[in-house]
């Protein structure tokens, strides 16, 4: 009871954030009538009582009364909704591809204007087209990357971008310029997989607390908070910059104080602030395995930090909060956890990733961290 009044609060929060255009669209999602009729109050009352009450499934959206474009934020509530009906009843167990398709997003274009911005984040495809998309670091904004574009052809899952874009709608853009690929400029970028050859091994390590972190081998670290005040930490870090390693942090529904200090760090930060949507949350997620599985496979050094490994998992499980359970968290969310800490093992020939996953005392007790962070450290 207390995780479905959670719920519902947290939709009338979103649907409440919504602009009075975005409202009637929603609306007609959800079975209201004559929505371009009602005033901004009534149309959010109308509307949650059609979520709360149970009512979407026999809606049918009709062809009648002015046209609208569906938005992304519409998806966005409607998705925390719908989530059980996306995998219910399946014939399989559910696997990363599905979670993939589920977060994908397709372009909605309208008329508004001229507006451009410059973007950058981590490509990728779109199960249900041919186009190419990213969501903005910074702005969690929708870039969709066109098939005719200069570039293009250089451009695959997992890969770091930078572009110009123009707007479409209001949470959504195409590319209209690929600026930078990996952080190198996209008319000097050149293609290149490699064969990873025999595993690497490293006598080299540093101390950590009271574990030693293997540096240049197939490694899983679980540390101890306060992650960021760890003088040990530094000297990873900096170790980690010096000798040329790709830094990859990621951190969901941190807080202030640690927003400030990913913000000091010299590494790709994937992060969300306290609270944020949960939709961000997943697409934060797939966008840390895609990019690390990317610069494995391109012989790349990688050094992968979670500071607070339960946090990423809780806020996993506000996207999924109606799914069945496994160890007190959802199966969505759980099926993430296990792609991201397999990286340590997850190609048969050598790989040169250090993975170290922060969790605290009090969270040891946690059935995930016993059942399966224990069990995937073993392993590896």
């Amino acid at each position: 009871m207390l995780t479905e009044l959670n719920q519902n609060k947290k939709i009338e929060l979103e649907v409440k954030k919504l602009g009075i255009f975005e409202l009637r669209g929603l609306a007609r999602e959800v079975g209201v009538s004559s929505p371009t009729t009602k005033k901004r109050e009534e149309l959010i009352e109308n509307i949650l009582d059609r979520i709360y009450s149970g009512q979407l499934d026999d809606v049918v959206v009709t062809k009648k009364g002015r046209p609208y474009k569906k938005l992304a934020v519409v998806d966005n509530i409607l998705n925390s909704m719908t989530l059980q009906d996306q995998f219910v009843n399946q014939s399989r167990p559910l696997s990363y591809e599905d979670i993939l398709s589920f977060a994908q997003v397709m372009p909605v274009v309208s008329n508004v204007g001229n507006e451009f911005g410059f973007f950058d984040g981590v490509v990728r495809k779109n199960c249900n087209s041919d186009l190419y998309m990213f969501y903005d670091n910074k702005t969690s904004q929708a870039i969709f990357i066109p098939n005719e574009l200069k570039f293009v052809e250089l451009v695959e899952n997992g890969d770091y971008i930078e572009c110009k874009a123009k707007r479409i709608n209001s949470n959504q853009f195409f590319a209209t310029e690929i600026i930078k690929i990996n952080d190198i400029e996209a008319k000097n970028y050149k293609y290149n997989k490699i064969d990873l050859g025999e595993q690497i091994i490293s006598s080299e390590f540093l101390p950590y607390d009271d574990k030693k972190v293997f540096v240049g081998r197939r490694n899983l670290v679980i540390l101890k908070e306060n992650f960021y005040e760890n003088t040990s930490f530094d000297a990873l870090n900096n170790f980690a910059l010096k000798n040329k390693y790709k830094i990859v942090y990621l951190s969901l529904n941190s807080s202030i104080e640690d927003q400030i200090k990913l913000r000091s760090i010299k590494g790709q930060v994937l992060s969300t602030k306290f609270d944020d949507q949960s939709i961000q949350s997943l697409n934060k997620v797939i966008d840390c395995i895609n990019l690390c599985e990317n610069l494995l496979s391109r012989g790349e050094k990688i050094l992968l930090v979670v500071p607070d490994i339960i946090n990423v998992v809780r806020a996993l499980d506000y996207c999924f909060i109606n799914e069945s359970k496994m160890y007190g968290h959802s199966m969505q969310s759980i099926i993430l956890m296990q792609k991201l800490l397999s990286l340590g093992r997850v190609y048969q020939a050598g790989a040169n990733i250090t993975l170290l996953v922060g969790c605290d005392e009090i969270d040891k007790n946690d059935e995930f961290v016993t059942n399966q962070l224990y069990k995937i450290c073993k392993l590896i």
